[in-house]
């Protein structure tokens, strides 16, 4: 049976558009931008279990790889 290791990280909001808040709409605009960085992430081994919006903190990513 394999056994995991896990990685909790936040990762910043690139691009909040205020005039886009003040409508009510979805201030997390540009998600493509936190691409790079979770690449970054699974070229080290780890697998995206959850990912996340977590307010002003960006998002909050959890991922998991087996120990070696």
């Amino acid at each position: 049976m394999p056994k995991w290791e896990y990685l909790v990280v936040y990762v910043q909001a690139p691009s909040i558009n205020a005039a886009a808040a003040d409508m009510g709409a979805e201030q997390h605009l540009r998600a493509d931008k936190y691409t790079e960085q979770l690449n970054q992430y699974a070229n080290a081994g780890w697998e995206l279990m959850q990912f996340e919006w977590d307010g002003e903190k960006g998002v909050r990513a959890v991922f998991k790889r087996p120990r070696e």
